[in-house]
């Protein structure tokens, strides 16, 4: 059985959706505090509610439980509600990673895989590989650094392998939170102006698609003691190349402005992944185009045919 935290949010639906489609029994254990829309293909699976930072809660959450694998994905990853609420961010992040462990060992899980990301890498020009620099700017950032270190720990004494999930920047149907393409496409609905901040910072965009199949096939490798591991495209685009591609797809002629409130205090120029370990551990290979996955997003939010 697989049992994933945060699974009603917007990674984790789609993670269900295909460990499901490939016949595994499948447990959500979530919140509610957020939940993407439009889960209707999901209601034949289990969901448990718990406030995993409650250490009691997480533990009856598992109660009766055998996971072979768990997949921690529940977190606040929105990095303007971080900044808004430290403590917050830290108890969600941090303190509730240490309560789902705990909760995993004593169910006698095997396999726990952890969602990091690649926000705890230094800025850098090149692929960042797991050996790069680590160097929040954030305090989400440094809420996942210290999240991975607590896994590492764990696994250094007897329960589940644990392996650390480094994400890049994901898009695709059902977000839960206003990131940039999502900010994009509700201004879409309004007109062809479009009101951003910065828009030269360069990301590794990755389709939710690709990152459930990544998932799943780290979950599938015999478990090591601990392993991190990349999870991007390894090509990065630009928020103008984004917002090119969009009207392109759209076939309108869009015109961004600057908005000196949209931009953040401290920002990153450039976040690649380099992949290949992730490539050597599993064969994976990210499926889904940069333009692919954006035309079926548009198709999702009605606003291509």
């Amino acid at each position: 059985m697989d049992l994933i935290t945060g699974g009603l949010g917007f990674i984790g639906n789609e993670l269900v959706r295909q460990l499901s489609a490939r016949g595994r029994e499948v447990v959500i254990v979530d919140s509610r505090r957020r939940v993407a829309p439009r889960l209707a293909d999901l209601a034949a699976v289990r969901v448990i509610e718990a406030d995993l930072t409650d250490s009691a809660a997480t533990r009856r959450a598992f109660a009766g439980l055998r996971p072979q694998n768990v997949f921690h994905l529940a977190a606040i990853h929105y990095i303007p509600e971080c900044n808004a609420d430290p403590a917050l961010a830290l108890r969600v992040n941090v303190e509730a990673t240490q309560n789902v462990l705990d909760a995993a060992i004593a169910a006698g899980t095997h396999h726990f895989l952890t969602a990091s990301t690649g926000a705890i890498y230094a800025d850098a020009p090149d692929a960042l590989a797991e050996s790069a620099r680590v160097a929040p700017v954030d305090i989400y950032g440094w809420s996942k650094v210290f999240a991975e270190e607590l896994a590492r720990w764990r696994a250094t004494r007897p329960g589940p392998r644990v392996t650390v999930c480094r994400f890049f920047n994901n898009y695709g149907p059902r977000e839960t939170n206003r990131h940039i393409i999502p900010e994009i496409l509700d201004q879409l609905r309004r007109g062809n102006e479009l009101r951003l901040g910065t828009t030269n910072t360069r990301r590794d965009y990755i389709h939710t698609r690709d990152t459930a199949e990544a998932l799943i096939r780290l979950s599938d490798l015999p478990p090591e003691r601990e392993r991190t591991v990349n999870i991007g495209t390894g090509v990065d685009a630009s928020v103008d190349e984004l917002v090119v591609l969009l009207g392109e797809l759209l076939g309108r002629s869009l015109r961004v402005t600057h908005d000196p409130a949209r931009v953040r205090p401290v920002d990153k120029l450039v976040q690649r992944a380099d992949i290949a370990r992730l490539r050597q551990l599993t064969g994976w290979q990210p499926q889904v185009q940069l333009r692919e996955g954006l035309a079926d997003l548009l198709r999702f939010e009605g606003l291509l045919a």
